[in-house]
C-alpha cells in the first residue's frame, strides 16, 4: 500500500498549474500498483469502493498514533506528505482528519474517472500519475479533467519530461508510460514523438478524437 499511495498523492499538484518535480515511476511500478488496488472481480479497472477501501487503509496505516488525526509529525517521511495536510485541512486546524483525507480522495478519484463510469481503467490510472506528477488547472472548477485541461496539462508534462528540450520525447524519457500507450503515441513508429503526437496518443486512448 504504502507504493501505491506514493504515487498518487501528488495531491498538491491537482488543480494547480504544472510545477517541476520529478520524473514519474516507472511503468512496471505503476503496473503493480494498479493490480494491487483492482481485484480479481474487476482485474482490468479499479471501482469506487476499491479506491475508497485503499484510500482509508492508506490513513490508518499513516495514523500511527491511532487518534484518527493525522499531525505533522505523522507526514513527511511517509506515503503522505505535508503538501497533503497543506490541502486538505479545510479548518485549518494543522490536522487532518480522516473526513477531510477521504474528501480529498474522492476529488482525485473524480478527476481521474474522465469517462465518468465510477471506475479507473489502467489508462485513467497512468494519466493520475502524471497529472498528479505534474499539475492540471480545473479551469472550470467542476472537479473533472475536461478535454480541454486535459491537452493543457499534457502540453506542460510533455516540457517537464523533455529534459533537453528538443521537442521530442524518446521512450527512455517517458518510462512511466506502458507499452500500448507509446505505440499509439508514437504512431509513425520513428522512436520519438512530438508534443502533438503525446496528447493524440492520449485523447485516441480517451476516445476523444
Amino acid at each position: 500500500m504504502k507504493s501505491h499511495a506514493s504515487i498518487l498523492l501528488g495531491l498538491l499538484a491537482f488543480s494547480c498549474p504544472a510545477v517541476t518535480r520529478a520524473t514519474p515511476p516507472p511503468s512496471a511500478d505503476i503496473r503493480r500498483d494498479f493490480a494491487a488496488l483492482a481485484t480479481a472481480a474487476s482485474p482490468r479497472s479499479i471501482t469506487a469502493e476499491e479506491w475508497e477501501v485503499a484510500s482509508f487503509a492508506l490513513f490508518q496505516g499513516a495514523d500511527r498514533n491511532q487518534d484518527n488525526f493525522l499531525e505533522t509529525a505523522e507526514l513527511g517521511s511517509g506515503a503522505i506528505s505535508r503538501d497533503t495536510l497543506v490541502t486538505a485541512d479545510e479548518n485549518r486546524d494543522a490536522k487532518l482528519s480522516v473526513t477531510e483525507f477521504m474528501q480529498v480522495r474522492r476529488a482525485i478519484f473524480k478527476a481521474s474517472d474522465m469517462d465518468r463510469d465510477d471506475a479507473l481503467t489502467y489508462f485513467e490510472f497512468e494519466l493520475l500519475v502524471v497529472l498528479g506528477q505534474y499539475g492540471w488547472t480545473d479551469a472550470n472548477r467542476n472537479g473533472r479533467v475536461e478535454v480541454s485541461e486535459l491537452k493543457e496539462a499534457l502540453a506542460q508534462s510533455f516540457t517537464q519530461l523533455d529534459p533537453n528540450h528538443d521537442g521530442k520525447l524518446t521512450q527512455e524519457e517517458v518510462p512511466y508510460m506502458g507499452v500500448s500507450q507509446w505505440r499509439l503515441a508514437d504512431a509513425d513508429q520513428n522512436g520519438s514523438v512530438t508534443s502533438e503526437e503525446f496528447i493524440r496518443g492520449y485523447l485516441l486512448s480517451l476516445g476523444a478524437i
